[in-house]
């Protein structure tokens, strides 16, 4: 679960540790929780134990793929509607439209920055970011 002062709470998949590094630090200055995974394998065992506000995978990852992953994740009832967010060099088109088969709700091409990411967040699930803004401010 999320802390009062949190935006939310991000599952972020990437198994190269520098990008996994910064991209959480980005997302926590924005105002998330991060648990962090390098594989799907360690992230299905973190869903598991909490399931997030939103889901963000690399495609291309050793063991469990990000593919797998959110196969995984849409067999699964408890997580079937959990909003997924794909962040990925495979930017082809048959990549982006095997991923939005599988039931990825946005796909954001790297290299990105930090404001891809939010857009797509915002996109995936909104209001997660405006309106917890306004009722942290209230």
């Amino acid at each position: 679960m999320a802390h009062n002062n949190s935006l939310g709470l991000i599952l972020l998949v990437e198994d190269h540790a520098p990008l996994l590094r910064s991209m959480a630090f980005l997302l926590e200055v924005a105002g998330f929780d991060v648990v962090t995974a390098g594989d799907g394998e360690e992230a299905m065992s973190l869903l598991r134990q909490q399931t997030p506000d939103v889901v963000i995978s690399d495609v291309n990852m050793p063991n469990v793929d990000g593919y797998e992953l959110l196969r995984r994740i849409r067999t699964t009832s408890q997580w079937r509607k959990l909003p997924f967010i794909f962040a990925s060099a495979r930017y082809e088109m048959e990549d982006l439209m095997y991923g939005l088969e599988l039931g990825a709700n946005d796909y954001v091409p790297k290299p990105f920055d930090i404001y891809d990411v939010l857009d797509a967040i915002e996109r995936t699930v909104p209001g997660l970011i405006n309106d917890r803004r306004h009722r942290l401010a209230g």
